[in-house]
């Protein structure tokens, strides 16, 4: 359910840079050490080995916090939380997207599957299969250059009122939207730009992290 019930979780998510290995590894072990439940793994360059060789560079006991946009079939193996169907999955290989995610609920049951969008209207259609899905870009983009917020206040307010969907705002998210976000009706923020591009991305998660939870208990 959405609509900002109070016993919900406001989730925060951390979505990998498109690129970074070593370095950013150690600063999301040292986001999982202080407390981050969602990882997203978005690395549309890397090939399969190569993401496998990143995934083994994280303790297995965080796994179940991972979600992987591409190459899902390692979801077995590595038994991460779930897997990402961006709108490439969804519209170009329909069938074989279709098959694979057959195949992988067959071997994981219980694995959580996300979704993005970026249109109010996609917010109508229901898929009880999607844990939750994102809404980009909600503010002007932080990595993208002229990737600006289409999205007027009032049709955030009534559609994140009314949809069944789980919503977490994605695009533009800094400590300064948190607030924001949440009075419009989201379920949880993503970082992306804002994180990556801190002098120090740990110390940044920490206080956004601390926002959260201030915004929630109040």
């Amino acid at each position: 359910m959405s609509g900002n019930s109070h016993n919900e979780e406001f989730k925060l998510i951390v979505i990998s840079s498109p690129d970074g290995f070593d370095r950013e590894i150690q600063d999301v072990i040292e986001m999982f050490e202080h407390g981050l439940k969602y990882f997203h793994i978005r690395k549309p360059k890397f090939s399969t080995s190569r993401l496998r060789e990143y995934l083994g560079k994280i303790n297995p006991k965080y796994y179940n916090r991972i979600v992987l946009h591409s190459h899902h079939e390692l979801c077995i193996p590595f038994k991460v939380r779930g897997v990402h169907l961006t709108q490439r999955h969804r519209k170009k290989n329909f069938v074989a997207s279709w098959l694979r995610m057959k195949y992988i609920k067959f071997r994981r049951p219980s694995i959580e599957v996300t979704a993005a969008c970026h249109t109010i209207g996609s917010l109508k259609i229901q898929n009880k299969d999607y844990a939750y899905i994102f809404l980009s870009p909600v503010f002007d983009s932080i990595s993208k250059v002229g990737y600006k917020s289409t999205f007027s206040e009032d049709s955030l307010e009534k559609m994140l009122g009314k949809t069944g969907y789980t919503v977490v705002a994605l695009g533009g998210v800094d400590e300064d939207k948190i607030e924001q976000a949440k009075q419009w009706g989201f379920n949880g923020v993503a970082l992306l730009g804002s994180l990556w591009k801190a002098k120090d991305p740990v110390e940044k998660f920490k206080r956004i992290k601390l926002k959260c939870e201030q915004i929630v208990s109040t």
